[in-house]
């Protein structure tokens, strides 16, 4: 089942009218990142989907597509208006959205801002990764996939808000360091430039299914292979948390820190698995109410690779 998107065309559009920054009244944030990422997020203002936040029954489907309903935001900002669309109407994101725009434009009278551009070596590993995965989107080897992501490490970087460089793959955890053997392996291991905390990365493939049978009323379980990968990765995170001065004593060529540390589960894709509206508001009501871990599909990585590309050259 297909979802519904922006072309690129409408996106570069309003990257550059929102001067690359957060429309949400009193955040502003610059949303291109040391030239490793684009963060910023299209936000939908209204839904002609009846589960979806601000939603209207009128919108129809061209109306939702329509340049005036949609915004550009951070991700925080986008997570807060979603989680909470009775206090951000329809009303209120419209009008914000315009004094936004109102305010770039009048400070681009006075001074240019610079289009959002990557770092060569990035551009060139996200290159690399997409072709790799529009001609193996089927393919159901995990290490295949662990291979690319070593190869290719800005891919899982576009996930993060932050300047992510990725510090090991296949990493032990319970034995004698990061880079020895013993204890269990987390599939990799990121670290933020500035404060050098942690993010756990554990992998899937794209063919790993994330629901499992349908229950009742339209409702659909999680399959055991997500909610292991879940449980799987807390159980590094706990890990981490209490050998954190073991593994950093014992691991001297790698400097980390280990405050709260993010997890993040890769698998699956959505475009291939969903089949109906049902599907897809399973999957949703059950990511979104996750505490701790993250949950990202493999269609979904590789879109975000793409747009950055795109949106960045």
């Amino acid at each position: 089942m297909k979802r519904n998107v922006i072309s690129i065309e409408k996106k570069k559009k309003l990257v550059a009218e929102s001067g690359s920054q957060c429309s949400f009244p009193g955040c502003g944030q610059n949303l291109s990142v040391d030239g490793e990422t684009f963060i910023g997020e299209v936000a939908f203002i209204e839904s002609f989907m009846p589960n979806g936040p601000r939603h209207n029954p009128n919108i129809g489907f061209p109306g939702y597509l329509r340049e005036d309903n949609y915004m550009l935001l951070c991700p925080s900002h986008h997570r807060l208006i979603d989680l909470q669309p009775e206090l951000y109407s329809a009303k209120w994101l419209k009008e914000a959205k315009l004094k936004h725009l109102d305010r770039i434009k009048s400070f681009l009278e006075y001074e240019k801002i610079p289009a959002p551009e990557l770092d060569e070596k990035v551009e060139l590993s996200l290159r690399e990764a997409i072709a790799l995965w529009d001609s193996n989107h089927l393919n159901s080897s995990e290490e295949f996939w662990q291979k690319l992501f070593e190869r290719c490490p800005s891919v899982l970087s576009q996930i993060f808000p932050q300047s992510l460089i990725q510090i090991g793959s296949r990493c032990y955890l319970g034995g004698k360091s990061l880079l020895n053997k013993g204890g269990s392996i987390v599939d990799f291991i990121y670290a933020n430039k500035s404060t050098s905390n942690v993010v756990l990365v554990e992998i899937k493939t794209p063919r790993t299914r994330t629901l499992g049978n349908k229950y009742r009323n339209g409702a659909y379980t999680i399959s055991s292979d997500l909610s292991g990968s879940i449980v799987q990765v807390l159980n590094y995170k706990d890990k981490v948390l209490k050998e954190y001065y073991k593994l950093n004593a014992e691991t001297s060529d790698i400097d980390f820190s280990a405050f709260n540390p993010r997890c993040i589960v890769v698998i699956g894709n959505i475009q291939r698995e969903m089949e109906n509206p049902e599907m897809f508001k399973s999957f949703e009501l059950f990511r979104n109410t996750l505490a701790g871990v993250e949950v990202v599909t493999y269609d979904e990585l590789f879109q975000k690779s793409k747009d950055v590309l795109e949106i960045c050259s």
